[in-house]
């Protein structure tokens, strides 16, 4: 599902929404998708109104094979939620379970597998804090 004003920047590099059956990809209103991102859904994956999504991103809500034990079982799916408001920096990773509540800004490079709360800037592998919005 593609809301409206929907913008695919894919002057660069082309970008990959991959649903598999079952799954579903919704873009929100107003969402910008900058080139070589990728986005996978075996679940769902939704990318929240106002939200920005640098180059060469990667989303997936299945890590389609476990880290340990049998390689050949697939687990299961984790939906993936990307808030209103939204900014994720150029090659961030954002995994299954990822959660980035409104107004969060994701720093280049960060990996994210976790809740981050709203208005916070984080960065890194695996990502934590670098800085909190000031309540005005």
């Amino acid at each position: 599902m593609i809301g409206d004003r929907v913008v695919f920047d894919a002057r660069m590099a082309p970008i990959e929404l991959h649903a598999q059956q079952g799954g579903r990809i919704v873009i929100q209103d107003d969402v910008t998708i900058e080139g070589g991102s990728s986005i996978e859904a075996q679940s769902c994956v939704t990318l929240g109104a106002r939200s920005h999504l640098g180059m060469w991103c990667k989303l997936m809500d299945n890590m389609y094979h476990p880290v340990r034990g049998n390689r050949h079982e697939r687990p299961r799916s984790v939906p993936l939620m990307v808030e209103e408001g939204v900014t994720v920096g150029s090659r961030s990773i954002l995994l299954p379970g990822a959660h980035l509540q409104k107004g969060a800004s994701v720093a280049s490079g960060t990996v994210i597998s976790r809740r981050i709360p709203p208005g916070v800037t984080v960065g890194g592998s695996p990502a934590r804090v670098l800085r909190r919005e000031v309540a005005r």
